[in-house]
């Protein structure tokens, strides 16, 4: 767990960190890289400068100059591509730098290995396939937006009030159980239903838990959400989300070791007459148990911590199906950005839920910003392995959840009036037909490729001493560097997560590139060294690289 005094760390001065992997496996080749000065894009830039250059209609080659003192060049090649198609939009790629006829090193990345988020992959892969279901709902005629109409009023249930609701019965959601409960809160926006049947031996959660949070819904997740995103739908008019804690939602991982299914929205309870629909807007929480062989006790504290979180992340899916599908009749949000904004949520309930109200945690920040650390660490482990427009057809996994919200948190920093919260963008974001990348490129001015370009050199460059913090190669709202560093060694596996390579004008690297990712190079250029070219091909000394990828360079001096 992230406690407050590591992110605190945000605040002080940047540290110095090095390179904390194992270095790359290699092998040296000769070839040539084949550049000329009609395919060449001379680099000519003062120390902090930087450029996005379009390696199809640009040139496939940079030049960065010699000099008679020392310079380094921070190059990332990336794949500026937003699309998230079915398979999603990868090549291989080889980058060069080196005279020609040179030998170089050809180099492999290895990522590391780190630990997952409570909830972990499990929970990563049924919220997944909860968007896919809504993907595939929104294509319903049932909801035009004509539909909004309420087919209903419900009365504002009470205290003591029971009632009987469809549940999953399985990861795959396709079939229901039908299950009783009974309210234990009600709110002014949130109902709250506990299970007539809970597990024994488990740490119960008492009365008290469960009004503590129904208040914090009512006064911090419900507001905090709507303003950022939007508002949710009433289908059933009563103006309220109803909230069912149930050992269902524990049932659906009885084997805990890929993580487990804290809590979930279904977009099907949006759609009435659906089989399995509940018709209103409702989550789904796990609930307290005891420890079985292959999963751990979930006490009253792991509840209470892990519950806030869950809570305001499925609001935002549920408010984004609203705008974009009910609302507006489009299709619901693509999945890549979906999840970043709902991660973004996450963060928002860390910036505003006072610490009086996470009592079950060393403080509320550490409550709601641990996981996104946790997956921000995983992606900028290896980029390069990780899709930011993750395909249609896949599960993000805890990198690519990592990779989507540094990206929606670079953006708020330098896209919003409000850099600390965002809200002018996420509303942006979600108040439109049009969804992800093009969305992204609308709300911003700016088209993604560029916008890709730029929030990758921020990955390194953020509080990288003795570099001016200016402009947009940078997070506004984080230190990242001293985030990580003061969570090193025993929440964190380095003091700083991204390790470029390290070319001394020598250099080839071979891989894939992955929508909206790419790799990183510091080119260390001593004094009276030639300038060096620089390669973006399918190949070493091979063909043009595919302009599906959209692939570019960005660049910029540090030295």
């Amino acid at each position: 767990m992230i406690r407050r005094s590591i992110v605190a760390a945000a605040s002080l001065a940047a540290v110095v960190v090095g390179g904390c992997s194992s270095p790359p496996p290699t092998t040296t080749v000769t070839t040539d890289t084949a550049c000329d000065s009609a395919t060449t894009v001379a680099i000519d830039l003062p120390v902090g400068g930087s450029r996005i250059v379009d390696a199809i209609h640009d040139g496939h080659c940079i030049l960065l100059p010699g000099s008679a003192s020392a310079q380094e060049y921070v190059v990332v090649a990336y794949a500026g591509q937003g699309d998230a198609t079915t398979d999603g939009v990868s090549d291989r790629y080889a980058l060069q730098g080196n005279p020609a006829g040179a030998s170089s090193v050809v180099l492999a990345r290895q990522g590391r290995a780190f630990r997952a988020p409570y909830g972990g992959i499990a929970a990563a892969r049924f919220d997944s396939r909860r968007r896919a279901d809504a993907r595939t709902l929104a294509q319903s005629p049932s909801l035009h937006p004509s539909a909004l109409l309420h087919r209903s009023v419900t009365p504002v249930p009470v205290v003591g009030a029971k009632d009987s609701f469809f549940v999953c019965a399985t990861l795959d959601c396709n079939g229901f159980n039908r299950i009783g409960a009974t309210v234990v809160y009600a709110g002014q926006s949130g109902i709250i239903y506990v299970d007539d049947h809970q597990l024994t031996g488990a740490d119960s959660l008492t009365n008290a838990d469960i009004v503590q949070l129904g208040t914090v819904f009512d006064q911090y997740l419900y507001p905090t959400d709507t303003v950022s995103f939007g508002r949710e739908s009433d289908i059933n008019g009563d103006g309220r989300v109803d909230i069912l804690i149930t050992p269902a939602v524990n049932g659906l991982t009885p084997d805990c070791s890929d993580g487990r299914v804290i809590g979930y929205f279904l977009a099907n309870d949006l759609v009435p007459g659906n089989l399995g629909s509940n018709a209103r807007e409702m989550f789904y929480a796990f609930t307290t148990a005891p420890a079985t062989l292959d999963c751990t006790a979930v006490d009253r504290s792991r509840a209470l911590t892990e519950l806030p979180p869950t809570l305001i992340h499925e609001f935002q899916h549920m408010i984004s199906f609203n705008q974009h599908v009910l609302l507006r009749g489009g299709s619901d949000q693509v999945e890549w950005l979906n999840e970043g904004l709902s991660h973004f949520a996450e963060e928002l309930g860390a910036r505003v839920v006072p610490d009086a109200a996470c009592p079950a945690a060393p403080d509320c920040f550490a409550e709601f910003a641990n996981d996104n650390l946790l997956n921000a660490f995983s992606y900028l482990s290896n980029p390069e392995a990780t899709f930011l427009a993750v395909p249609a057809d896949t599960s993000p996994g805890l990198p690519e959840r990592g990779a989507a919200w540094l990206m929606i948190r670079w953006l708020a920093d330098h896209y919003s009036a409000d850099t600390l919260l965002g809200t002018a963008l996420t509303r942006n974001l979600e108040m439109s037909t049009t969804v992800g990348a093009d969305r992204i490129a609308q709300t911003t001015g700016v088209d993604f490729a560029t916008l890709v370009g730029n929030w990758q050199l921020a990955n390194w460059l953020d509080n990288l001493p003795g570099f001016p913090q200016t402009g947009l190669l940078n997070y506004r709202s984080w230190n990242f560097r001293d985030v990580f560093a003061a969570g090193y060694p025993s929440v964190f596996d380095a003091p700083y997560p991204l390790v470029p390579d390290i070319a001394t004008g020598t250099y080839a690297r071979t891989g894939t590139l992955r929508a909206g990712s790419g790799v990183t190079v510091r080119f260390q250029l001593p004094a009276g060294s030639p300038a060096v070219p620089v390669r973006l091909a399918a190949s070493l000394g091979g063909a043009t690289i595919d302009g599906l990828l959209l692939p570019r360079f960005a660049v910029v001096r540090t030295q």
